[in-house]
């Protein structure tokens, strides 16, 4: 993710002054680790969430280009390639006079950092982008990799049979669990436990959900396609195996918090972004415990962003998933998704009055036929919704 702000955009970026009243000591954080390719970096700052609201969160480097949105940002072979110092800032909005404030940490140097040492330099460099592992990631499931390779400032891939050579890095949570040197060998099997410091005599560490998987690819090309090499990859997070399904037809239920890029807040604490149920989709009251899930209610741009970060799309025909849920919830599929908890975003915008006076959006909700007692049974239905509403976060395979 690499683009230019604008003249204007830098301006304010660099110079804004701090309006409201909290206080923010903004910095970067990687736990007293030192840094290197793949290592994870998250900006903090001494700012209370009872006093701000709509954090957002910007990486640039020293030149003003943008290499991440986030409170998280892998360091990747692209910033390593392109960047001497980050600097991390944080827009926000004071609760007290609902002002908005930018604070930005001190710049962090990466002239000491080291590049994969397995990977080679680059050397008429290819482009190697369009990174994807599967559509669902977790312990005990095998992924596959897929990826293009583009001669640069072209948009057509280079044919696969091209590449004589690759080498493929998995890392979990930063630390390095396989490396595979054959360009065709692109299953993973996501364990359920790893070594965390790369020490064979160390205890293994338990593979959770919301942990970063990352792939590093280095591939060299064939003489008849030029030659040359090129390097690159991508970070993607390891969900959660819930009991209740997680893949039905071309559906994903619903995102849980931990699974998100965004910040919903702390796990174990009451959040608007939460909504809580046991192992078999119903409300649960109780915060924490083995059989409580938190599920991420989320906007409804945020919503399709999420869907977007894992190389899917948001539900995209509300009427066509109302009509599945109706069929696969009496007994079948999605019977223990939580349906009834919230309603279910798409990606459809509402064309009917008054909705569309507001910009709505439709979602799919599970309506009971007596509000105020369920047992009376109910259907899915399409309803309306403000874009600003908090609903569940379903993604679709993306027709090819």
């Amino acid at each position: 993710m690499y683009f230019k702000l604008n003249q204007l955009a830098m301006v304010s970026l660099l110079t804004v002054g701090v309006v409201g009243t909290a206080s923010a000591n903004v910095y970067i954080d990687h736990n007293d680790e030192g840094i290197r390719e793949n290592s994870i970096l998250v900006v903090k700052s001494d700012l209370n969430k009872d006093e701000i609201k709509n954090p957002k969160f910007v990486w640039k480097d020293e030149k003003g280009t943008i290499v991440g949105l986030g409170k998280k940002l892998i360091v990747t072979p692209d910033i390593l390639g392109n960047s001497q110092n980050l600097t991390a800032c944080i827009s926000y909005i004071n609760q007290d006079d609902l002002t908005s404030s930018i604070q930005c940490s001190n710049e962090m140097s990466l002239n000491s950092v080291q590049t994969l040492d397995a990977l080679a330099p680059r050397i008429n460099e290819k482009e190697v982008s369009d990174v994807l592992v599967g559509k669902f990631i977790a312990a005990t499931e095998v992924v596959n990799l897929s990826y293009n390779v583009y001669n640069k400032g072209e948009t057509t891939p280079i044919d696969e049979s091209a590449i004589t050579d690759a080498i493929y890095q998995w890392r979990i949570d930063g630390a390095l669990v396989k490396t595979v040197t054959s360009p065709s060998n692109k299953q993973f099997l996501v364990p359920e436990t790893f070594d965390n410091d790369e020490d064979p005599g160390t205890a293994e560490v338990p593979v959770e959900a919301g942990m970063p998987l990352t792939v590093s690819i280095s591939v060299t090309l064939s003489s008849e396609a030029g030659g040359g090499s090129g390097i690159g990859g991508d970070h993607f997070t390891i969900q959660e195996n819930f009991p209740g399904g997680n893949v039905a037809d071309n559906y994903y239920r619903p995102m849980l918090s931990i699974e998100t890029d965004y910040d919903e807040g702390d796990e174990a604490t009451e959040s608007e972004f939460i909504v809580r149920t046991d192992e078999n989709g119903v409300a649960t009251d109780e915060m924490t415990g083995d059989d409580v899930y938190g599920f991420a209610a989320l906007p409804q741009d945020i919503a399709a962003q999420e869907c977007t970060n894992r190389g899917l799309r948001l539900v995209s025909n509300p009427t066509a998933f109302s009509s599945y849920l109706t069929v696969e919830t009496a007994g079948g599929k999605t019977e223990h998704w939580p349906y009834d908890v919230r309603m279910l975003w798409s990606s459809e915008k509402d064309a009917t009055e008054p909705g569309s006076y507001f910009n709505y959006y439709n979602a799919v909700g599970y309506i009971y036929n007596t509000p105020s007692d369920s047992t009376g049974g109910g259907e899915f239905k399409v309803v309306e919704q403000d874009p600003a509403s908090l609903a569940l976060v379903v993604c679709e395979d993306i027709p090819k």
